[in-house]
């Protein structure tokens, strides 16, 4: 067996087994001492260093300082959140990833971060005297660590080291399949004495250290290219990097999944409680903003087409907790015919959606889009048109009418930022049409209000908006057509070939038909029923008529209100005298044995029911150990509301018979869930175990509702403080 070293000019060096303890030492770090020195030329992509900051009288706890404790109180009045973080001679201290989302929470805090390096074996006697107020860059597992000083917060992120190769080549499955192969692995790595041990026992095995200037990009390369035989890499960068793109596969797991988390001080609870409620949140979040390029088999292998549109009701709004829009609607009866869920990404401007589509953050834009008047992108293609409408100018009533483009001379002419007839209009002054052309950073909404508020003299929207808009009880009138009808067209990647052909196969069935032409007339035919004029501005006040009581008991049992609003609409739909098959009662149906056990006695009370219900949510949650990811532990308890923890006790134990991760929800103790409810037969009769099938739809919507509701409110948020600032007259 031999190992490998490259040194900093890439030559080649070969050393027997007992030269391991060879140490290459690029920098020093002092041994002693509160903060270190770290390699300022270190670069690689995943894991850095950051700058250390020295210990000061500011930083430490004393008794005649006591804001400087490591509560959060302390934190927030001294600005500052000290992370304790252990010294390497490496300089490949901590993740990027994790590094980014310890700055996220600082940024939402408005604190600075202050990196304090020691030794690993002080590191938690330093969080105990009040040198830091958090450990971060630990692999540690939290089930067996245990100490009397500190509390973990929920797993960030799950980890372990595979083994990558190239796709061409046979997948390494078992330990035995490494025997006469060359490995490379980065000697800081928690698998580097593992893997020298197995070179003693593989015959023909080499073991290559990966240089610390090499970074895991640079190796990923090194692999495809041939250079490496194989690598051995973090997964939490393999979740980043594009390996299939790159004609590279993962095999063999070399260590067990270690679950990564925080540790703070065990009486900073109030740390600990916000830290676990970010960490939720970013879960989540993470979960709605995922990246795919596939084409339709593999989004029906999702079960998910994720569309971009904006919020306005032509084409995505909430009503009474129910999702609406022309677009929404044919884009789920599309959905329906495919068996797939609809998950609706809001995006702010034509802009975004266009660079969110090319992302890969969603599938389908579908926002009304005139194709005739886009601009030509060879990465995106346009289904055929599944509605027309011509563009017209809208002024105020009280105005003469006009009848075509001269008589715009002298004229004020707003657009929104999102207007698709922008460069229409600009080509018109280019030919020698006077008039003023001025862009405003809004919605269509708010520059109809400018116009009726005589700001603008005159603005343009597609014919489809004009009822939508009910520009009448505006004070506002149409004029006249720019030109004739114009096609409205979907778009998407114009390498996902099946979903283009599926698409237009969809609207060429479906266009002019009776349930389009119902869809057409609920929407643009006829007013919505109260959409007075702050609902045109499809303004999110609520989305439930119980609000502010779910928003406590959510705060106070550690939810988001919107899953619990999402859940709510999904068992009851906000109906307090909602009573199923099965004895359930109340907005958040609740049997009679879990009513009573939660010391409710009566369900039609909306606040207790939704107190009880998201209480034994939150047991159900505990159920589940802390070193499973707070989101999947969330949709188990969501799981478990509706089937039972002892079902999804079994459906966990199942998936792990099958060689799925027990510790998922999603594609994993799912697909158990679904082979538990196949019914099977026993002395000639069909017996089946239970109605599972039922649990992962429940889940799936529920995640689903919860997923737009969480777009729909945050965009809302952004549009309302643009038009609060908008309303103010502009001077042009």
């Amino acid at each position: 067996m031999q190992l490998i070293l490259e040194s900093a000019n890439t030559s080649y060096i070969s050393a027997p087994a007992n030269f391991f303890r060879i140490i290459i030492t690029f920098f020093l770090i002092p041994s002693l001492g509160l903060a270190g020195t770290i390699d300022e030329n270190f670069t690689d992509d995943f894991c850095v260093a950051p700058k250390a900051n020295e210990i000061h009288e500011n930083s430490i706890s004393t008794n005649k300082n006591p804001l400087h404790k490591n509560s959060l109180e302390a934190i927030l009045n001294r600005g500052t959140l000290r992370v304790l973080i252990e010294k390497k001679d490496d300089g490949c201290v901590i993740s990027k990833i994790e590094k980014e989302l310890l700055e996220k929470f600082t940024v939402e805090y408005d604190l600075k971060i202050d990196w304090v390096y020691f030794n690993s074996w002080n590191l938690v006697l330093e969080l105990a005297k009040g040198n830091g107020d958090i450990i971060a860059g630990q692999r540690q597992n939290i089930s067996e660590k245990k100490n009397a000083y500190i509390n973990y917060t929920n797993a960030w992120a799950n980890s372990d080291y595979k083994i990558v190769q190239r796709s061409d080549n046979s997948r390494i499955r078992k330990l035995g399949d490494l025997a006469g192969r060359h490995i490379a692995a980065y000697r800081v790595s928690p698998v580097w004495d593992h893997l020298v041990e197995l070179s003693k026992n593989q015959i023909g095995m080499t073991l290559e250290e990966i240089p610390n200037y090499i970074s895991h990009k640079k190796t990923m390369e090194r692999v495809k290219t041939g250079q490496y035989d194989l690598a051995v890499i973090d997964s939490l960068f393999l979740n980043k990097y594009p390996i299939s793109k790159n004609k590279l596969q993962t095999s063999l797991s070399l260590t067990n999944n270690s679950s990564m988390a925080w540790a703070v001080n065990r009486n900073s609870k109030d740390l600990h409680k916000v830290l676990n409620q970010y960490l939720n949140k970013q879960h989540i979040l993470h979960g709605i903003g995922s990246v795919h390029t596939d084409d339709l088999t593999l989004i029906k292998q999702r079960g998910v087409i994720r569309v971009i549109t904006d919020a306005k009701p032509s084409h995505y709004y909430l009503k009474n907790g129910k999702l609406n829009g022309f677009e929404y609607e044919l884009l789920r009866a599309y959905a329906k015919k495919n068996q797939l869920r609809v998950n609706v990404v809001l995006a702010n401007s034509q802009e975004e959606m266009f660079q969110l589509l090319l992302e890969g953050k969603g599938d389908v834009i579908a926002a009304s889009l005139p194709s005739g008047l886009l601009s030509k992108n060879k990465s995106i293609q346009y289904t055929r048109p599944y509605d027309y409408a011509s563009p017209i100018i809208i002024g105020r009533s009280k105005d003469p009418q006009i009848i075509d483009v001269r008589d715009l001379t002298g004229k004020r002419i707003s657009l929104s930022r999102d207007n698709p007839y922008w460069d229409y209009m600009f080509g018109l002054k280019e030919r020698g049409y006077d008039f003023d052309l001025i862009e405003e950073d809004t919605d269509v909404a708010t520059v109809l209000l400018k116009v009726a508020f005589g700001i603008y003299d005159f603005t343009i929207i597609g014919g489809h908006q004009i009822k939508l808009n009910r520009i009448s009880e505006m004070g506002l009138k149409s004029h006249f057509a720019l030109s004739e009808p114009i096609a409205h067209r979907w778009a998407l990647r114009a390498k996902n070939k099946q979903l283009y052909n599926n698409l237009n196969m969809f609207i060429k069935s479906e266009y002019r038909g009776v349930e389009y032409n119902v869809l057409h007339a609920k929407y643009f035919e006829q007013p919505l029923e109260s959409e007075s004029l702050e609902n045109g501005l499809v303004k999110v006040n609520s989305l439930s008529p119980y609000d502010d009581e779910t928003k406590y008991y959510a705060e106070k049992y550690g939810f988001d209100w919107r899953l619990i609003i999402a859940l709510m609409f999904q068992e009851s739909q906000f109906n307090p005298n909602a009573n199923s098959y099965a004895g359930a009662k109340g907005v958040m149906q609740l049997t009679k044995l879990t009513a009573e056990l939660l010391g409710v006695r009566d369900t039609k009370n909306v606040e207790k029911s939704i107190d009880a219900g998201v209480r034994y949510l939150s047991q159900l949650r505990e159920k589940f150990d802390n070193s499973i990811l707070i989101d999947d532990r969330m949709w188990f308890a969501v799981a478990s509301y509706n089937s039972g923890y002892t079902r999804l006790k079994k459906a966990r134990a199942l998936a792990e018979k099958m060689g799925l991760d027990k510790n998922k929800w999603f594609q994993n103790v799912e697909l158990a869930m679904l082979l538990m409810a196949k019914p099977y037969e026993k002395n000639g009769k069909k017996i089946r175990n239970c109605r599972c099938g039922q649990t992962v739809v429940y889940v799936r919507e529920i995640r689903t509702r919860y997923f737009n509701y969480i777009r729909l409110t945050e965009t809302q948020q952004l549009a309302m403080s643009s038009t609060s600032r908008s309303l103010k007259p502009s001077i042009n």
